[in-house]
């Protein structure tokens, strides 16, 4: 694989906007080095992009999407009724538009059979082209549970054990549990306050989990089930709506992210097209999410951003929708920017590799025209995408 250099580039880091203009020469899959622009440097070399005028960020990362969901009118309907092979074939054709939008990788967190860990082995072995995934697989429930189409029904102690015990045998990067109900899945049968794993399964979980090494989150809600999975030691809540004030110092002293999903439930509350249940779930909850959103923002708790896309009329990519939500939500652009890039990475667990643009990390690039600190508009279109240090797009 022939060198690369991305030359005379404004950079965000992955936490920061570097100050001044940067060289990027990238080696095989890694970035060699990150030099202030000299117009004698001599790359003679290496295949060229020129950036003036533009913005280099680490690629984008989207930490919550399901792409067995297929973003139409009820996707948890569609799944249903399609088989094993459908699901695949969905999961692979979903994964194959991220890359085109900047986002390199995902955490896809609940896919019937495991499909996301499959596609990503098989976006490993060079078998299509798509971003990287980190996949839960099936999540962890209680019989009966919140998403049961692409759960593990396990009870007690022991039964949620041996789940994560499988989930971590069959490739899982992360353990995704539902610590209560949920507003869409069902038309009923579940409350966003209903608690639906008891405290010792989810200690059981994430003890288990972290003797493994690899990370638990929780799609939690309700008040009581957050509160319980604070006290397991849980590394992630996705969405979040009812933290209160007092649980963001908590998760901010005990190093507890969120996924917040901000936007999903925006658009489910207000949209006549998504099913009418849903609607009025989110509607009935949307005030407490912004809450939640200002006092983990405001007590420093590491945001990550995630969008939930799959799900009724939230196609995959969805991720630009979420970054504009964190901003109305009070984050700065800057903020913003790192919840989709160091953030992310640091969620996810991946750190030292993955989400700066530093030497010795991986090449996961992207090329904007223009400045997302001035617009983030600007991240919707390009310019060059890169992964692994080849030129996707």
């Amino acid at each position: 694989m022939k060198s690369l250099v991305i030359r005379k580039a404004k950079i965000f880091d992955g936490k920061t906007a570097l100050v001044g203009l940067y060289d990027i020469l990238i080696e095989r899959s890694i970035i060699k080095s990150v030099t202030p622009y000299s117009p004698d440097a001599d790359f003679t070399e290496a295949e060229s992009i020129d950036a003036e005028g533009k913005t280099v960020l680490p690629g984008l990362i989207d930490l919550h999407v399901h792409l067995t969901w297929n973003g139409g009118v009820d996707p948890a309907e569609d799944i249903r009724r399609e088989s094993p092979e459908e699901h695949l074939l969905t999961t692979a054709g979903s994964a194959m538009k991220y890359l085109a939008a900047g986002i390199t990788s995902v955490r896809d967190l609940g896919s019937p059979e495991d499909a996301a860990i499959f596609v990503d082995r098989a976006i490993k072995a060079g078998k299509f082209i798509g971003p990287r995934i980190f996949a839960s697989g099936q999540s962890i429930i209680m019989t009966g549970g919140h998403d049961p189409f692409h759960g593990i029904m396990a009870d007690g102690p022991w039964e949620v054990l041996k789940a994560v015990r499988r989930q971590v045998a069959q490739g899982a990067s992360v353990i995704k549990i539902s610590a209560t109900g949920g507003v869409y899945g069902r038309v009923e049968g579940e409350g966003v306050d209903d608690v639906e794993l008891r405290q010792e399964e989810v200690d059981m979980i994430v003890d288990e989990a972290h003797r493994r090494n690899v990370k638990v989150t929780a799609h939690a809600i309700g008040e009581a089930g957050i509160r319980g999975c604070l006290k397991a030691g849980i590394d992630c809540i996705e969405h979040g709506h009812c933290i209160t004030e007092d649980m963001a110092a908590e998760m901010r002293d005990k190093n507890v992210a969120l996924v917040p999903t901000i936007y999903i439930y925006q658009h489910l509350s207000s949209s006549v097209d998504v099913p009418e249940y849903a609607r009025k779930k989110s509607a009935a909850i949307i005030t407490h999410h912004g809450k939640a959103l200002k006092w983990c923002h405001e007590a420093g708790v590491l945001i990550g951003a995630g969008s939930d896309a799959g799900s009724p009329y939230s196609p995959h990519p969805s991720l630009l929708n979420e970054l504009y939500a964190l901003e109305n939500g009070g984050l700065s652009r800057e903020e913003v920017l790192a919840a989709a890039t160091g953030n992310a990475a640091k969620i996810i667990g991946v750190s030292g590799q993955l989400g700066t643009i530093k030497e010795g990390f991986l090449a996961d690039l992207i090329v904007v025209g223009g400045d997302p600190l001035t617009s983030l508009s600007v991240l919707g279109e390009p310019e060059h995408v890169v992964k692994n240090g080849e030129v996707i797009f």
